[in-house]
Protein backbone atom coordinates (compact mmCIF):
# COMPACT_ATOMS: atom_id res chain seq x y z
CA UNK A 1 0.00 0.00 0.00
CA UNK A 2 1.91 2.89 -1.60
CA UNK A 3 -0.43 6.06 -1.49
CA UNK A 4 0.49 10.05 -2.06
CA UNK A 5 -2.30 12.01 -0.45
CA UNK A 6 -2.48 15.79 -2.58
CA UNK A 7 -4.38 18.80 -2.12
CA UNK A 8 -4.55 22.20 -1.00
CA UNK A 9 -3.81 23.42 2.31
CA UNK A 10 -6.59 22.53 4.86
CA UNK A 11 -7.80 19.80 3.02
CA UNK A 12 -7.76 17.14 5.22
CA UNK A 13 -4.63 15.39 4.02
CA UNK A 14 -2.97 15.35 7.43
CA UNK A 15 -6.27 14.13 9.08
CA UNK A 16 -7.08 11.10 6.98
CA UNK A 17 -3.31 10.06 6.53
CA UNK A 18 -2.98 9.93 10.05
CA UNK A 19 -6.18 7.45 10.43
CA UNK A 20 -5.24 5.66 7.28
CA UNK A 21 -1.86 5.16 8.66
CA UNK A 22 -2.94 4.16 12.06
CA UNK A 23 -5.38 1.77 10.35
CA UNK A 24 -2.73 0.00 8.10
CA UNK A 25 0.24 0.15 10.13
CA UNK A 26 2.35 2.20 7.51
CA UNK A 27 4.26 5.37 7.98
CA UNK A 28 2.54 8.74 7.54
CA UNK A 29 5.23 10.85 5.97
CA UNK A 30 4.61 14.67 5.95
CA UNK A 31 7.77 16.57 4.53
CA UNK A 32 7.42 19.14 7.25
CA UNK A 33 7.93 16.16 9.86
CA UNK A 34 10.67 15.05 8.66
CA UNK A 35 11.86 18.49 8.15
CA UNK A 36 11.44 19.25 11.83
CA UNK A 37 13.04 16.48 13.01
CA UNK A 38 16.02 16.88 10.92
CA UNK A 39 16.39 20.42 12.00
CA UNK A 40 15.76 19.45 15.61
CA UNK A 41 17.84 16.52 15.13
CA UNK A 42 20.99 18.71 13.88
CA UNK A 43 21.92 16.18 11.16
CA UNK A 44 23.79 18.13 7.85
CA UNK A 45 21.02 17.84 6.18
CA UNK A 46 18.64 19.20 9.07
CA UNK A 47 21.09 22.14 8.81
CA UNK A 48 21.23 22.62 5.41
CA UNK A 49 17.47 23.30 5.60
CA UNK A 50 17.28 25.14 8.84
CA UNK A 51 19.06 27.93 6.91
CA UNK A 52 16.45 27.91 4.47
CA UNK A 53 13.99 27.91 6.73
CA UNK A 54 14.99 30.62 8.99
CA UNK A 55 15.59 33.02 6.01
CA UNK A 56 11.90 32.42 4.79
CA UNK A 57 13.09 30.40 2.02
CA UNK A 58 11.64 27.19 0.43
CA UNK A 59 13.69 24.62 1.00
CA UNK A 60 15.00 23.42 -2.24
CA UNK A 61 14.17 20.42 -3.86
CA UNK A 62 17.29 19.05 -3.84
CA UNK A 63 17.58 18.63 0.01
CA UNK A 64 13.80 17.44 0.10
CA UNK A 65 14.51 14.69 -2.26
CA UNK A 66 17.69 14.01 0.25
CA UNK A 67 15.37 13.88 3.08
CA UNK A 68 12.53 11.86 1.62
CA UNK A 69 15.52 9.44 0.14
CA UNK A 70 16.97 9.29 3.77
CA UNK A 71 13.02 8.42 4.93
CA UNK A 72 12.65 5.20 2.32
CA UNK A 73 16.08 3.84 3.23
CA UNK A 74 14.42 3.30 6.90
CA UNK A 75 13.39 -0.64 7.08
CA UNK A 76 9.35 0.37 7.63
CA UNK A 77 9.28 1.80 4.52
CA UNK A 78 8.84 -1.65 3.00
CA UNK A 79 5.16 -2.42 3.83
CA UNK A 80 3.89 0.68 2.34
CA UNK A 81 3.77 4.35 3.08
CA UNK A 82 0.94 7.62 2.81
CA UNK A 83 3.31 10.74 1.25
CA UNK A 84 1.52 13.29 2.94
CA UNK A 85 1.40 16.47 0.28
CA UNK A 86 4.80 15.35 -1.45
CA UNK A 87 5.28 15.61 -4.11
CA UNK A 88 3.86 19.52 -4.82
CA UNK A 89 5.82 19.99 -8.07
CA UNK A 90 5.54 18.11 -11.08
CA UNK A 91 9.83 18.46 -10.56
CA UNK A 92 9.35 16.47 -7.38
CA UNK A 93 7.03 13.92 -8.89
CA UNK A 94 9.77 12.71 -11.67
CA UNK A 95 12.22 12.91 -8.72
CA UNK A 96 9.87 10.82 -6.42
CA UNK A 97 9.66 8.38 -10.03
CA UNK A 98 13.29 7.77 -10.14
CA UNK A 99 13.84 7.24 -6.40
CA UNK A 100 11.01 4.47 -6.22
CA UNK A 101 13.03 3.09 -9.11
CA UNK A 102 16.00 3.04 -6.65
CA UNK A 103 14.14 1.29 -4.19
CA UNK A 104 12.37 -0.73 -6.82
CA UNK A 105 8.78 0.03 -5.70
CA UNK A 106 5.96 0.60 -7.73
CA UNK A 107 4.53 3.71 -8.41
CA UNK A 108 2.33 4.76 -5.91
CA UNK A 109 -1.74 5.33 -5.99
CA UNK A 110 -2.52 9.25 -5.71
CA UNK A 111 -5.25 10.46 -4.30
CA UNK A 112 -7.15 13.76 -4.55
CA UNK A 113 -8.93 15.95 -1.87
CA UNK A 114 -10.96 18.33 -3.85
CA UNK A 115 -12.39 21.09 -1.53
CA UNK A 116 -13.59 24.27 -2.36
CA UNK A 117 -11.93 27.54 -2.00
CA UNK A 118 -14.50 28.41 0.48
CA UNK A 119 -14.10 25.94 2.37
CA UNK A 120 -10.30 25.95 2.68
CA UNK A 121 -10.61 29.50 3.26
CA UNK A 122 -13.19 28.90 6.41
CA UNK A 123 -10.60 25.49 7.85
CA UNK A 124 -7.44 27.49 8.09
CA UNK A 125 -9.33 31.21 9.10
CA UNK A 126 -10.84 28.61 11.76
CA UNK A 127 -7.19 27.37 13.05
CA UNK A 128 -6.73 31.03 14.69
CA UNK A 129 -2.88 31.69 13.39
CA UNK A 130 -1.98 34.68 13.67
CA UNK A 131 -0.58 35.46 10.09
CA UNK A 132 -3.94 34.08 8.35
CA UNK A 133 -5.68 36.59 6.69
CA UNK A 134 -8.60 35.92 4.01
CA UNK A 135 -6.21 37.61 1.34
CA UNK A 136 -2.98 35.65 2.59
CA UNK A 137 -5.03 32.01 2.51
CA UNK A 138 -6.47 32.77 -0.95
CA UNK A 139 -2.86 33.87 -2.14
CA UNK A 140 -1.22 30.93 -1.38
CA UNK A 141 -4.09 28.92 -2.08
CA UNK A 142 -3.64 30.34 -6.03
CA UNK A 143 0.06 29.43 -5.88
CA UNK A 144 -0.42 25.98 -4.93
CA UNK A 145 -3.17 25.89 -7.72
CA UNK A 146 -0.72 26.87 -10.48
CA UNK A 147 1.72 24.79 -8.98
CA UNK A 148 -0.45 21.45 -8.70
CA UNK A 149 -2.31 21.35 -11.60
CA UNK A 150 0.24 20.29 -13.89
CA UNK A 151 0.71 17.46 -11.08
CA UNK A 152 -2.76 16.74 -10.92
CA UNK A 153 -2.71 16.10 -14.94
CA UNK A 154 0.35 13.71 -14.50
CA UNK A 155 -0.90 11.61 -12.62
CA UNK A 156 -4.74 11.45 -14.54
CA UNK A 157 -2.28 10.49 -17.29
CA UNK A 158 -0.98 8.03 -15.13
CA UNK A 159 -4.51 6.56 -14.72
CA UNK A 160 -3.25 6.31 -11.21
CA UNK A 161 -5.05 9.44 -9.51
CA UNK A 162 -8.46 9.27 -7.42
CA UNK A 163 -10.40 12.41 -6.65
CA UNK A 164 -12.40 12.65 -2.84
CA UNK A 165 -14.62 15.01 -2.03
CA UNK A 166 -13.27 16.52 0.86
CA UNK A 167 -15.98 19.71 1.44
CA UNK A 168 -17.68 16.77 3.48
CA UNK A 169 -16.99 15.52 7.33
CA UNK A 170 -13.85 13.85 8.05
CA UNK A 171 -15.62 10.68 8.89
CA UNK A 172 -17.46 10.42 5.87
CA UNK A 173 -14.22 11.54 3.73
CA UNK A 174 -12.35 8.89 5.35
CA UNK A 175 -15.00 5.97 4.90
CA UNK A 176 -15.59 7.04 1.26
CA UNK A 177 -11.53 7.41 1.23
CA UNK A 178 -11.24 3.30 2.23
CA UNK A 179 -14.28 2.44 0.05
CA UNK A 180 -12.20 3.88 -3.30
CA UNK A 181 -9.40 2.21 -2.01
CA UNK A 182 -10.63 -1.32 -0.93
CA UNK A 183 -12.25 -1.23 -5.05
CA UNK A 184 -8.81 -0.06 -6.61
CA UNK A 185 -6.73 -2.71 -4.50
CA UNK A 186 -9.12 -5.03 -5.76
CA UNK A 187 -9.23 -4.24 -9.84
CA UNK A 188 -5.57 -3.63 -8.92
CA UNK A 189 -4.98 -7.13 -8.08
CA UNK A 190 -7.40 -8.51 -10.42
CA UNK A 191 -5.13 -7.15 -13.27
CA UNK A 192 -2.29 -8.83 -12.35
Amino acid sequence: MQFIFLGPPGAGKGTQAGILADHWQVPHISTGDILRTAIAGKTSLGIQARTHVEAGELVPDVLIMALIRERFGESDMKQGWILDGFPRTLAQAQALDELLAIFRQPHPQAIYFEVSTENLVNRMLARGRQDDTAATIRRRLAVYQADTTPLIDFYKKRECLITIDGNRPPDAVTQTLQEALLVNQSSHLAQV
